[in-house]
């Protein structure tokens, strides 16, 4: 397994890992994740922004998925954004190392918090936010980046 960060040619391949597991679960709801415009040019929008970064993960050659980070509303505080895998690649730490390479670069960029908004029914991946100390909040941190989201997470990484 190889990560590396995102290139313009990883757009498509991942945008369409992304909204096929976010239809698998049902939550291609308005203002989810789904309907994101930037899912068309990510490496573009990570590029242009200011403390942010995203990577994708290789297996054989492959994109199976991947995760970044990016400012969010709320004071030294990272969002880790957007991991998401393919269905073989889940199960084999992948997004654990995706998580732990997001969060090294967020202590980096000088973030203190790191960040979730996601769905209940993301139940592998609520039990790795957990795992890697994440607590669960009652409401979002600030306003939402996604209002469909139904759970929320904050981890302090100083």
């Amino acid at each position: 397994m190889k990560i590396r960060p995102i290139e313009p040619k990883d757009n498509q391949p991942l945008k369409t890992i992304i909204q096929s597991a976010i239809r698998e679960y049902g939550n291609n709801l308005p203002n989810s994740p789904y309907y994101d415009t930037v899912l068309d040019h990510l490496a573009e929008h990570y590029a242009a922004q200011d403390k942010a970064k995203y990577w994708v993960a290789e297996v054989n050659g492959e994109l199976v998925g991947g995760a970044g980070l990016g400012p969010f509303g709320y004071p030294k505080t990272a969002e880790f954004q957007k991991l998401y895998l393919s269905p073989k690649a889940r199960g084999h730490h992948i997004g654990h190392q995706l998580e732990i390479t997001a969060e090294k670069a967020a202590k980096e960029f000088g973030y203190e918090k790191f960040y979730i908004e996601t769905f209940m029914n993301y139940t592998a991946a609520r039990g790795l936010y957990k795992h890697v100390g994440f607590k669960q909040l009652d409401k979002p941190l600030a306003k939402p980046s996604h209002s469909a989201c139904d759970a929320w997470y904050v981890k302090d990484i100083k």
